[in-house]
């Protein structure tokens, strides 16, 4: 037997605090994000570079989305296989190299490639991160560690697309790919010397067969779903605000690419506090009670988005504040909602954060894809995609109050 086959340690005697977790997941969560928020503040200049059109250049951003999600599928076996964090390290490293391809891009074809493949080698960080808070921690402890990433993880896509802002206007867009490029290779050495390895390694976990199956039981799943779709709408949202408010704010109503990245960083200091809150509240309140405050703040968000837009209020200022309601909201969510999904799993949490992170990152792509389909010139399908996924998200936390009412009946009969 190979050393790889060996079980990692058992958790229940050296289990590390959730603040080194955290920190260590947050500083390999945040090259993903940064790849892809440093870059938003170019977008609208790279229609001009390329000689294309806003609809193609929002395809590195979508698809790249699309890339992400799916490859998460192929992540999460391979975690359980080789263990959390060679995974992770290799995919760092490929993320650095695939920073230094997008800056060779010399059409617009050869970057959104460069982007789709960029996002299948970055999408190991989400699911990794997951699977060793899954391994780790007990669900009371899983909200409070996923409502402390959420919190700190918050810093990156607020400064990101400030820092992203001043990067292109003074040295060009492939700079922001350089300074990436650099930071995970920072990444790797730090993980490759403190993360500890979590999980207890599957030598069959690459089987197809094995696959197949733990794919199919997540997919009979309801509870699992439920709460993973509702992952995927607010993501969607997210990226809503993503591919279409560069275009939106910089072209439409005339905000400088330098000082774009100060209006997602309000949506994303919104959801920091609304991270705060939950971790805040966690001990104190029932999960589903938190769930349902972060539900109706993003169902409140969407409705005042779509009033702005359809009544012509839209302005920097309203577009986001509409997005600071929802984005507040989901801080509670994010902290309950994956936790909740992953209560009834039991072994292959590499698996099972990949098939939640696969479904709540292709959701978020076809949302983005959905943007870069309908645009027009205007804000109008940013209300249009935000309505269609508010309806969703009702249906979903209807749903999981059926849910939660007969999982209390059967324990009550058991």
């Amino acid at each position: 037997m190979s050393d790889m086959e060996h079980p990692a340690p058992d958790a229940a005697t050296a289990k590390p605090g959730i603040g080194l977790v955290v920190g260590i997941l947050v500083l390999g969560s945040s090259i993903s994000i940064m790849s892809t928020d440093m870059y938003t503040p170019s977008l609208p200049d790279l229609a001009t570079w390329f000689d294309t059109t806003p609809a193609r250049v929002k395809l590195t951003i979508s698809l790249n989305m699309l890339a992400f999600g799916l490859a998460q599928l192929i992540h999460g076996p391979l975690s359980d296989r080789f263990g959390r964090k060679p995974v992770l390290m290799i995919s760092l490293a490929a993320v650095a190299v695939l920073c230094l391809v997008c800056t060779a891009a010399q059409t617009i074809n050869q970057l959104i490639i460069a982007r789709i493949l960029l996002g299948i080698a970055a999408a190991a960080e989400a699911v990794v991160g997951l699977a060793i808070i899954k391994d780790l921690y007990s669900e009371k402890e899983q909200v409070k560690a996923l409502a402390l990433l959420g919190m700190v993880i918050a810093v990156a896509p607020a400064a990101a697309p400030i820092l992203g802002g001043y990067i292109h206007v003074a040295f060009g867009w492939q700079a922001n790919f350089f300074v990436i490029s650099g930071m995970a290779l920072c990444a790797v050495l730090i993980v490759g010397r403190l993360l500890p390895e979590s999980a207890t390694i599957d030598p069959h976990a690459l089987r197809v067969s094995a696959v197949v199956r733990g794919y199919a039981a997540l997919l009979k799943n309801a509870d699992f779903l439920l709460h993973t779709g509702m992952l995927g709408v607010a993501l969607g949202l997210i990226f809503v605000f993503v591919t279409g408010a560069p275009f939106v704010l910089i072209d439409m109503l005339g905000v400088p690419p330098d000082r774009f990245g100060y209006y997602q960083a309000g949506i994303v200091l919104a959801f920091f506090f609304g991270s705060v809150l939950a971790s805040r509240l966690a001990d104190s309140w029932q999960a589903m009670s938190l769930l349902r405050m972060g539900v109706g703040l993003v169902i409140s968000g969407a409705g005042v988005l779509c009033a702005v837009i359809l009544f012509g209020l839209t302005e920097p200022l309203t577009l986001t504040a509409a997005y600071m309601i929802m984005t507040f909201g989901m801080g509670p969510l994010f902290a309950v909602a994956p936790s909740r999904a992953l209560r009834s799993i039991d072994g292959q949490a590499g698996t099972a954060s990949a098939m939640l992170s696969g479904i709540e990152q292709t959701m978020a792509g076809l949302a983005a894809v959905a943007i870069s389909v309908l645009n027009d010139g205007s804000a109008r399908p940013m209300a249009l995609v935000t309505v269609v996924l508010a309806c969703i998200l009702i249906v979903l936390f209807q749903r999981s109050k059926r849910e939660d009412v007969l999982r209390l009946r059967c324990d009550r009969i058991a």
